[in-house]
Protein backbone atom coordinates (compact mmCIF):
# COMPACT_ATOMS: atom_id res chain seq x y z
CA UNK A 1 0.00 0.00 0.00
CA UNK A 2 1.23 3.50 -0.77
CA UNK A 3 1.39 6.04 1.71
CA UNK A 4 1.61 9.92 1.29
CA UNK A 5 1.72 13.05 3.07
CA UNK A 6 0.80 16.66 1.68
CA UNK A 7 0.21 19.75 3.44
CA UNK A 8 -2.85 22.06 1.91
CA UNK A 9 -2.74 26.11 2.14
CA UNK A 10 -5.20 25.65 5.81
CA UNK A 11 -1.95 24.22 7.07
CA UNK A 12 -3.45 20.87 7.39
CA UNK A 13 -1.67 17.81 6.91
CA UNK A 14 -3.67 15.60 4.47
CA UNK A 15 -2.35 11.46 5.04
CA UNK A 16 -3.47 9.70 2.06
CA UNK A 17 -3.04 5.30 2.49
CA UNK A 18 -4.78 3.77 -0.48
CA UNK A 19 -8.37 4.73 -1.43
CA UNK A 20 -8.47 6.66 2.56
CA UNK A 21 -7.43 10.07 3.10
CA UNK A 22 -7.17 11.64 6.39
CA UNK A 23 -6.75 15.23 7.36
CA UNK A 24 -4.63 15.64 10.45
CA UNK A 25 -4.86 19.05 12.00
CA UNK A 26 -1.14 20.93 13.39
CA UNK A 27 -1.72 19.65 17.15
CA UNK A 28 -2.14 16.12 16.07
CA UNK A 29 0.72 16.00 14.00
CA UNK A 30 3.02 17.69 17.19
CA UNK A 31 1.54 14.71 18.96
CA UNK A 32 2.32 12.43 16.70
CA UNK A 33 6.01 13.99 16.63
CA UNK A 34 6.21 13.74 20.11
CA UNK A 35 5.20 10.44 20.63
CA UNK A 36 7.37 9.10 17.81
CA UNK A 37 10.38 10.86 19.11
CA UNK A 38 10.00 9.35 22.58
CA UNK A 39 10.06 6.02 21.84
CA UNK A 40 13.20 6.44 19.49
CA UNK A 41 14.98 7.84 21.69
CA UNK A 42 13.87 5.79 24.83
CA UNK A 43 16.77 3.30 26.28
CA UNK A 44 16.40 1.36 28.80
CA UNK A 45 19.36 0.89 31.16
CA UNK A 46 19.54 -2.68 29.29
CA UNK A 47 19.50 -1.50 26.24
CA UNK A 48 22.21 1.47 26.41
CA UNK A 49 24.57 -1.00 28.32
CA UNK A 50 24.32 -3.35 25.78
CA UNK A 51 25.06 -0.63 22.95
CA UNK A 52 28.28 0.20 25.64
CA UNK A 53 29.37 -2.91 25.18
CA UNK A 54 28.95 -3.21 21.52
CA UNK A 55 30.82 0.40 20.63
CA UNK A 56 33.76 -1.29 22.98
CA UNK A 57 34.04 -4.18 21.17
CA UNK A 58 33.91 -3.19 18.00
CA UNK A 59 36.45 -0.17 19.09
CA UNK A 60 38.94 -2.96 20.12
CA UNK A 61 38.34 -4.41 16.30
CA UNK A 62 38.97 -1.01 14.37
CA UNK A 63 41.87 -0.93 16.90
CA UNK A 64 43.10 -4.46 15.78
CA UNK A 65 42.79 -3.38 11.74
CA UNK A 66 46.36 -1.31 12.47
CA UNK A 67 47.90 -4.32 12.63
CA UNK A 68 46.52 -5.59 9.41
CA UNK A 69 49.27 -5.61 6.28
CA UNK A 70 49.11 -2.58 3.60
CA UNK A 71 48.44 -5.38 1.18
CA UNK A 72 45.70 -6.99 2.75
CA UNK A 73 44.23 -3.37 3.88
CA UNK A 74 44.73 -2.00 0.08
CA UNK A 75 41.93 -4.93 -0.78
CA UNK A 76 39.67 -4.06 2.10
CA UNK A 77 39.51 -0.32 1.63
CA UNK A 78 37.84 -0.69 -1.85
CA UNK A 79 35.03 -2.55 -0.65
CA UNK A 80 33.71 -0.23 1.69
CA UNK A 81 31.92 3.11 1.80
CA UNK A 82 33.15 6.22 3.19
CA UNK A 83 30.87 6.33 5.77
CA UNK A 84 32.13 2.91 6.94
CA UNK A 85 35.64 3.85 7.05
CA UNK A 86 35.25 7.24 8.54
CA UNK A 87 33.73 5.27 11.10
CA UNK A 88 36.33 2.97 11.35
CA UNK A 89 38.84 5.34 11.83
CA UNK A 90 37.12 7.15 14.22
CA UNK A 91 36.51 4.21 16.72
CA UNK A 92 39.91 2.81 16.19
CA UNK A 93 42.40 3.78 18.91
CA UNK A 94 45.13 7.27 18.31
CA UNK A 95 45.88 7.85 14.90
CA UNK A 96 47.66 5.40 13.63
CA UNK A 97 44.67 4.17 11.57
CA UNK A 98 43.91 6.93 9.93
CA UNK A 99 47.67 7.28 9.05
CA UNK A 100 47.26 3.67 7.66
CA UNK A 101 44.17 4.69 5.80
CA UNK A 102 45.76 7.65 4.39
CA UNK A 103 48.96 5.91 3.38
CA UNK A 104 47.03 2.96 1.28
CA UNK A 105 44.48 5.17 -0.51
CA UNK A 106 45.82 7.08 -4.10
CA UNK A 107 45.75 11.36 -3.89
CA UNK A 108 42.48 11.95 -5.08
CA UNK A 109 41.36 9.39 -2.66
CA UNK A 110 42.61 10.42 -0.27
CA UNK A 111 41.32 14.16 -0.33
CA UNK A 112 38.28 12.56 -0.82
CA UNK A 113 38.45 10.97 2.61
CA UNK A 114 39.86 13.84 4.19
CA UNK A 115 36.68 15.80 3.34
CA UNK A 116 34.39 13.01 4.70
CA UNK A 117 35.96 12.21 7.65
CA UNK A 118 35.42 16.57 8.29
CA UNK A 119 32.13 15.93 7.25
CA UNK A 120 31.25 13.02 9.77
CA UNK A 121 33.19 14.96 12.76
CA UNK A 122 29.97 13.39 15.14
CA UNK A 123 28.67 10.12 14.47
CA UNK A 124 25.57 8.28 16.75
CA UNK A 125 26.26 5.58 18.83
CA UNK A 126 23.26 3.61 16.53
CA UNK A 127 25.01 4.21 13.19
CA UNK A 128 28.46 3.45 14.34
CA UNK A 129 27.17 0.01 15.32
CA UNK A 130 25.02 -0.59 12.30
CA UNK A 131 28.26 0.42 10.06
CA UNK A 132 30.37 -1.48 12.03
CA UNK A 133 27.89 -4.63 11.94
CA UNK A 134 28.01 -4.15 8.30
CA UNK A 135 31.92 -4.09 8.49
CA UNK A 136 32.69 -7.06 11.06
CA UNK A 137 32.28 -9.97 8.00
CA UNK A 138 34.99 -8.05 5.78
CA UNK A 139 37.34 -7.53 9.09
CA UNK A 140 36.83 -11.15 9.57
CA UNK A 141 38.15 -12.04 5.88
CA UNK A 142 40.83 -9.44 6.21
CA UNK A 143 42.15 -10.45 9.95
CA UNK A 144 42.52 -14.54 8.04
CA UNK A 145 44.24 -13.31 5.35
CA UNK A 146 46.65 -11.88 7.95
CA UNK A 147 47.15 -14.78 9.84
CA UNK A 148 47.74 -16.76 6.72
CA UNK A 149 50.30 -14.52 5.53
CA UNK A 150 52.30 -14.52 9.35
CA UNK A 151 51.67 -18.35 8.63
CA UNK A 152 53.23 -18.60 5.34
CA UNK A 153 56.64 -16.22 6.27
CA UNK A 154 57.05 -18.88 9.38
Amino acid sequence: MEISAKRDESGEYQLEMGPVTLALPPQVIEALHSVIDKRLNQFSEEEALLLDKKLQAYKALATKMCAVDDRIFQTFAPQITSEQLVTLVRLGEGDSLREKVLRNLSRQNQRLFEEEFELHDKITVQHACLYMEQLVPLIKKAVQRQKEIQQEME
